[in-house]
């Protein structure tokens, strides 16, 4: 036997007493238009709850501007973690603990349905991009749309995305927007020393910069699938291909020592094994 229950417009304004993006403390909103409450087994009451078409925004920190999952639109949640209602405190941290392995490790053995809009900034610029899940193999995977990714990447200036790297990127949601923005400063910077020297090497420079800060993110084998991916852009010809894999390689073993952007751009030209130009 069960009990549902259906709750409308849920409009909640609080502040989250958590360290997260660097802040300890923030305020947040929620609104949801339709909530589902289930109330199953009698014998050891516990309710599942469902969230239909909700808001959730988390106030920007002015240190750290750009971020994921700041905000979602649009979004549904349905946990088949049940919420004992004798202990509703300790079910509900539960549930959040395995909401925040979920977005940070991207899969869990429990039953959760998500999809929503992420909200994320670049530049000034809204992105918006599908998250959802994906139950396989008796888990839990969370994912972004792939052809947002590859939406999203068309709205900025020499911007180019493969396919396999869209891909990765979709597999690593929480990565998504710091992947994002390292590229673009691989490529703000390069045009910048180029502009200050017209016979700078600039795309040796961009792909040890990109390659360097994604190492030191993520580690040498993630940002190698990245940068490998990214290879398979149909636009360079061979030879260009070749000098990205080496400065790309270069970029990861750099990754080692600590380096300021000034100490990167003496490498990019004077180190022998840095190939400078295709030819």
């Amino acid at each position: 036997m069960q009990l549902r229950c259906f709750v409308r417009g849920i409009d909640i304004k609080f502040s989250l007493e958590k360290e997260i993006y660097g802040k300890k403390s923030f305020n947040a909103s929620f609104f949801s238009r339709i909530a589902i409450i289930r109330l199953t087994d009698f014998s050891d009451p516990a309710a599942r709850i469902s969230l239909r078409d909700f808001d959730l925004f988390i106030e920007t920190n002015e240190e750290n501007p750009e971020r994921p999952f700041g905000k979602f639109e649009n979004a549904s949640w349905t946990g088949k973690i049940p919420i004992r209602l004798y202990a509703v405190s300790e079910s509900g941290e539960l549930l959040l603990n395995k909401l925040s392995i979920l977005f940070a490790e991207n899969s869990v053995p429990d039953e959760i349905e998500f999809e929503g809009v992420a909200v994320m900034r670049l530049d000034g610029q809204e992105i918006r991009i599908r998250l959802y899940t994906e139950r396989k193999n008796d888990r839990t995977y969370l994912f972004l749309n792939k052809d947002d990714i590859l939406a999203a990447a068309e709205h900025f200036e020499d911007f180019d995305v493969s396919d396999q790297e869209a891909q990765l990127i979709s597999n690593h949601p929480a990565r998504a927007l710091h992947i994002l923005k390292i590229t673009r400063d691989a490529r703000r910077l390069s045009k910048r020393e180029k502009m200050r020297n017209e016979n700078f090497p600039d795309d040796a420079f961009k792909h040890i910069y990109w390659s360097y800060h994604l190492t030191r993110t993520f580690g040498p084998e993630f940002a190698k699938e990245i940068t490998d991916a990214h290879e398979t852009l149909p636009n360079n010809t061979p030879e260009q291909r070749a000098m990205d894999f080496n400065n790309n390689r270069i970029g990861r073993a750099l990754a080692s020592e600590l380096y300021t952007i000034e100490e990167l751009r003496n490498i990019v030209q004077n180190n022998p094994d840095v190939i400078r130009y295709a030819d």
